[in-house]
């Protein structure tokens, strides 16, 4: 049996940040205690190793990696010895977000402009009926169609790697790599 190790206390709290940040991706905060275990890991990790991290059951960590593999958000690495898996965070993290907002964010958006329409449709009558303002339904959808152009703007400046839009932002674009992996090669050189 593995000797229990004890991790340093603020990686603890650098797990509960990350996974109350994830519940407002629509992941549960269990996703991203596991996510950050992975990533902050210098190697990769097996399940059997994350439930004794996190103190959590065999069923629990079983449908959570397959839901974080399944959005890409972490990837297999390897089979070990005796057909273990181990597992690693995915290093494109403006990717797995650019993922999850178009399969995800696109969608939801969607539903509400064809919700808001469809609204709309009814006769003035049935507006002051139920006591409906047909102005602010019109702004719902304003509202609505603009976060849309939003994020499809977001989105397609992502894909064309577009400098100016990172830039603007203060951070790296995707294909420039992590700070992180530019020093460790600065530093071999």
């Amino acid at each position: 049996m593995k000797k229990k190790h004890q991790l340093p206390p603020e990686l603890t709290r650098l797990e509960d940040c990350v996974g109350e940040f994830m519940t407002y991706w629509g992941f549960k905060k269990v996703h991203g205690r596991i996510w950050t275990h992975l990533f902050t890991s210098k190697a990769p990790l097996d399940t059997e190793e994350l439930m004794e991290r996190l103190s959590l059951s065999k069923g629990m960590m079983s449908i959570a990696m397959r839901e974080l593999v399944h959005h890409q958000v972490i990837l297999e690495d390897h089979v070990g010895r005796h057909g273990v898996t181990f597992y690693k965070a995915n290093p494109d993290l403006f990717g797995v977000i650019t993922r999850v907002l178009r399969e995800r964010e696109t969608v939801m958006l969607a539903e509400t402009e064809s919700a808001c329409q469809t609204l709309l449709k009814n006769n003035d009558s049935e507006f002051d009926k139920h006591g409906i303002s047909r102005e602010h339904c019109q702004e719902v959808l304003q509202f609505t169609q603009s976060a849309s152009r939003l994020l499809d703007f977001f989105l397609f400046q992502g894909q064309s790697e577009n400098p100016s839009m990172f830039d603007t932002l203060g951070c790296q674009s995707p294909s420039s790599g992590s700070s992180a992996s530019k020093n460790s090669s600065k530093k071999k050189s």
